[in-house]
């Protein structure tokens, strides 16, 4: 692949697409017109190490994980970047806030996540919420993800109960099961938008870890956004 390329081309979205809705998630499949190219650029990164202390000695991080977050700074913001935005807003209005949005902040964010031990299901990606449980759907930020490996494995749970502090700095996997009730989970496939309220405990769940393991060489890629409502 070049080495330079055009940001607006890279991300380009689809010229056609479908959402749907079903009371609690948009989905949009196909999002992306160059997700092959994508998936490569993703491939032939490096991925820094996502909440990583060495000075402690329980870091679990780069020991049994590799919990990475890759992030782009948007070098320019152009009109095409702004238009196929404004789209995106369009179709949250639909269902959520009426009025504007913003980013919370002009970049591409990658979470990539690799195992290095063995993990069963259930352990999980700790829990977390991007908004106050009290907030309205309508007032709340919104999460939009976008699934970029090909192993298409689980997707993003979301989860009933009370919310406990988010410790998963000092270790990212969790048993959600003995604490929360699961209520669903968005499944995961290549090249797929979801954009839901961030009010909801959520966070990333894996069916099969094998599929992430280093001796299978494959990450999970996910790309982040965070969609604000300006009040």
């Amino acid at each position: 692949m070049n080495k330079a390329f055009i940001t607006d081309d890279l991300f380009e979205i689809s010229k056609k697409i479908d959402p749907q809705w079903d009371g609690h998630t948009i989905t949009i499949d196909n999002f992306y017109e160059n997700a092959e190219d994508i998936y490569e650029w993703l491939e032939n990164q490096q991925y820094p190490l996502w909440k990583y202390n060495p000075d402690r000695e329980t870091q679990k991080n780069g020991v049994e994980y590799n919990d990475c977050r890759l992030v782009s700074r948007i070098p320019h913001i152009t009109r095409r970047f702004t238009q196929k935005m404004d789209m995106i807003y369009d179709i949250c209005r639909q269902y959520f806030w009426k009025g504007d949005y913003d980013l919370h902040d002009n970049v591409y964010e990658f979470n990539c996540f690799q195992t290095l031990k063995h993990f069963d299901s259930t352990l999980q990606h700790f829990p977390h919420i991007d908004s106050k449980l009290d907030t309205p759907n309508e007032l709340s930020t919104l999460n939009m993800i976008v699934y970029l490996d090909k192993e298409e494995s689980g997707g993003t749970a979301c989860y009933h109960g009370e919310w406990i502090k988010n410790d998963e700095s000092r270790n990212l996997l969790y048993p959600v099961k003995d604490i929360f009730e699961l209520e669903r989970i968005i499944p995961a496939k290549f090249n797929r938008c979801v954009i839901f309220a961030g009010n909801r405990i959520h966070g990333a769940w894996i069916d099969d870890y094998n599929k992430y393991s280093e001796e299978s060489g494959k990450w999970r890629y996910n790309h982040v956004n965070f969609l604000i409502p300006q009040q």
